[in-house]
């Protein structure tokens, strides 16, 4: 009997072949991928602001940077965004499929769809809590500029 055959109608999960596992995997990556970026990017912007040379800059403030943390703020605004974009998506995939018994026999695919939705749950919303606690030293420590001046 094949999977298609003996899958029941009523159940939860897609059969094996449906259940999107492009998308699933891209909202598994959304939290970490959209973290890495805010912080490759505010540290990239940063430290290019304070450091343009070997010496940091005493300028109040450098030429072209007076809007540094409305960007850096709108960074981590996307990034948040995106990670919570990945979560909204595990979310809708893993809905379906969290009533499913533990020890259950599922078919090939259904406990895929269930564990990688988790996944993206936990990662999305801890990669999202992240990037919070980023926006937040966004918001309360000053520019390098305001120190040295």
């Amino acid at each position: 009997m094949s999977t298609e055959a003996s899958h029941s109608s009523n159940h939860p999960s897609p059969p094996g072949g449906s259940a999107g596992l492009i998308l699933l995997l891209s909202a598994l990556a959304a939290g970490p991928a959209a973290w890495a970026f805010q912080l490759i990017a505010g540290y990239g912007l940063s430290s290019l602001a304070c450091f343009p040379h070997d010496t940091p800059s005493m300028q109040s403030p450098p030429p072209g940077w007076g809007s540094e943390h409305g960007i850096l703020l709108a960074i981590n605004l996307v990034c948040l965004l995106v990670a919570l974009a990945g979560v909204l998506v595990s979310f809708l995939y893993w809905r379906p499929v969290s009533a499913e018994e533990a020890g259950a026999v599922v078919n090939v695919g259904e406990g895929r769809t269930r564990f990688l939705a988790s996944c993206g749950l936990l990662a999305g919303l801890g990669f999202s809590i992240a990037i919070l606690f980023d926006t937040a030293a966004i918001l309360g420590v000053p520019s390098c500029w305001s120190i040295a001046s």
